[in-house]
């Protein structure tokens, strides 16, 4: 199924009805490399791997292209690893790529994992941690030399199994061994900054391991994929490298006649509508259920539906099958009105872009409409079939993301506690005293391993709070605190919880004691708690503790910062330009005071 972001007409043309061929994916990969699109947006994509990459190249181009990618491919040498990655002078960080794939096959890094029948028990440890071992010293070799992502293939289920039948019931069952081989793959991924598990595994599932290897390629070039596993290897590639560039949805915004039940509640009353456990009404609680799963990993839900709102809300309370009910949605505008301009509202209440909401109804004519009113939001195509409702949404690409945190995890709770926290705000009592009411606690420390993963997470999705809206990756971020940057991170809580990691400083050292603010942001969840004061009186500490004597600060502005527009400006700098794009102070100690009502909780280095 084809990504809901909609290419260009001719690009369209192109992919539309496009043959699971070797040979039409080679014409369609020619044109693209021939630049005949130039609405694509150039990526630059290495792979260094340990066997034949290079037919996969037709793959990667069509289907990054369907999903707004122009894919310019580097293919390092055949088995050159270490040569390739260890190597600073390579081909490969000549080319300068944007993310980086390192695919070894478990055959080629950790063979006696395979053949456990003459492995002695003793053994199984050593061979585990030397694969964990050889790939965390490709990383960092990796990170010596490269901010690019990296995409690490994990290992597919064995194609042999010694044992044969005994296998399963052996006690080094070929099975369990790979999975504890991307285990540890795993592992050597999340304590290095920037590096991702390409799940090959899954694929290998999903093609089937009786389609997956042609044994013709495997011997006579090195190849260990089939076309068709070569074809969904280039999709999953293609989705996974959009999400390396592109922060994912916040929001999915859903219809409820015949999407989140079939029928029409209006007409059928809440017993006729179709949910429940016999079909149909089992394909749309399954659909509720996957929706659910979105909802559980962090991304918030919301309708925008033509309804009576009362029939409507106590439809998904009361109807024993309905999974989804009111408590799941952060947002809902249920009325005879235009859904373009609901979608508007919607925004306004969650206090995001309309570029953060995905939208999904089961009618293409309010899909098409709300595209042409509200071209920023991401219109996720309905399929002909209610039963290819998850798939579509799952395939548009809205929600991927490489990294789930855990303020994801928290997103339901903290926008409950939004709600209880606005609910006090309109009871008419001062700033200040709603503010000594909230107790709130901004706990700041510097930025190490453990927290990069958020500050990445943070530095590419946040938008309205944010003053020069530098996307660095976390290998980026790293490199900057290596070289002497200050870096620092802050989570904010009060008493109805906790809004997680949500502020992030970084500043750089320049000559004779002047340091400069790269990048300062703050969620727009705790907008207006006094918590952007706080994390600038440490900033300012903790520069003049360094020798600092001068902070430069940089507003650059966007179309979505202007609350952030007048921050220097509030605490006491002077603009050093007309445009007032560059702002400076003189550092003393205590130059910007702390809040007097937040209380700041400081994380030591260890």
């Amino acid at each position: 199924m084809e990504s809901s972001v909609r290419p260009e007409r001719g690009l369209s043309e192109l992919l539309a009805g496009l043959e699971a061929t070797p040979a039409a994916y080679m014409r369609a990969a020619r044109r693209i490399e021939a630049g005949e699109f130039p609405e694509l947006q150039p990526v630059r994509l290495a792979f260094v791997a340990t066997f034949t990459v290079e037919p996969l190249r037709p793959y990667v181009m069509v289907e990054s292209a369907r999903r707004g990618l122009l894919a310019c491919l580097h293919i390092a040498p055949f088995n050159q690893l270490e040569q390739q990655i260890l190597e600073p002078s390579s081909a490969l960080y000549a080319f300068e790529p944007d993310a980086v794939v390192i695919a070894a096959r478990l055959e080629d890094i950790g063979p006696t994992l395979l053949c456990p029948l003459a492995l002695p028990p003793a053994r199984v440890e050593e061979e585990l941690a030397a694969v964990e071992a050889r790939v965390a010293a490709l990383l960092e070799g990796l990170r010596q030399n490269s901010e690019a992502p990296a995409l690490v293939f994990n290992f597919p289920p064995a194609e042999f199994v010694e044992a044969g039948l005994a296998d399963a019931g052996f006690e080094r069952p070929v099975a369990g061994l790979v999975q504890r081989a991307n285990e540890r793959l795993a592992t050597a991924c999340r304590r290095r900054a920037g590096a991702y598990v390409f799940d090959c595994a899954r694929v290998a599932c999903e093609v089937g391991l009786d389609r997956w290897r042609d044994a013709r390629l495997a011997h006579l070039y090195r190849v260990p994929y089939s076309a068709e596993a070569q074809r969904q290897i280039g999709r999953r590639l293609a989705r996974v490298l959009r999400a390396t560039l592109r922060p994912p949805c916040k929001c999915l915004v859903l219809d409820l006649d015949n999407t989140l039940w079939g029928g029409v509640l209006a007409e059928d009353g809440l017993e006729g509508i179709r949910l429940g456990e016999e079909y149909p009404g089992s394909a749309y609680k399954e659909f509720q259920r996957r929706v659910l799963s979105l909802a559980d990993r962090g991304v918030l839900l919301a309708i925008a539906s033509r309804n009576h709102r009362e029939e409507a809300l106590d439809a998904l309370a009361r109807h024993p099958d309905a999974v989804l009910k009111p408590k799941h949605f952060a947002a809902v505008q249920i009325h005879w009105g235009d859904k373009a301009q609901s979608l508007h509202a919607i925004a306004a209440e969650l206090n995001v872009g309309v570029d953060a909401l995905a939208f999904f109804d089961d009618s293409p004519v309010e899909g098409e409409w709300v595209r042409t009113q509200v071209p920023e939001v991401t219109v996720i195509t309905s399929p002909d079939s209610h039963l290819a409702f998850w798939e579509s949404i799952d395939e548009s690409g809205a929600f991927d993301q490489l990294l789930v945190s855990a303020e994801d995890l928290q997103r339901s709770d903290m926008v409950r506690n939004q709600v209880q926290r606005l609910s006090l705000k309109a009871s008419g009592v001062s700033l200040e005293e709603f503010l000594r009411r909230l107790a709130v606690r901004a706990t700041i420390g510097p930025i190490r391993s453990d927290t990069l993963p958020r500050v990445a997470q943070l530095l590419a999705k946040t938008n309205q709070f944010n003053l020069t809206t530098r996307r660095h990756s976390a290998a980026q971020v790293e490199a900057m605190i290596r070289g002497g940057a200050v870096g620092l991170w802050m989570r904010v809580s009060d008493r109805f919880g906790d809004s997680g990691l949500v502020g992030v400083v970084l500043a750089l050292p320049r000559l004779d004691g002047e340091w400069t603010v790269d990048t300062l942001l703050l969620s727009c969840r705790v907008i207006g708690r006094r918590a952007e004061t706080a994390l600038l009186s440490e900033l300012c500490g903790e520069v003049w503790r360094r020798g600092g004597r001068r902070l430069v600060g940089e507003f650059i502005q966007t179309a979505r910062n202007a609350p952030a527009a007048t921050f220097y400006r509030d605490h006491g700098f002077a603009p050093l330009d007309g445009e007032e794009r560059f702002w400076a102070i003189a550092l003393e100690k205590g130059t910007v005071a702390p809040p007097a009502d937040l209380e700041i909780v400081r994380v030591e280095a260890n």
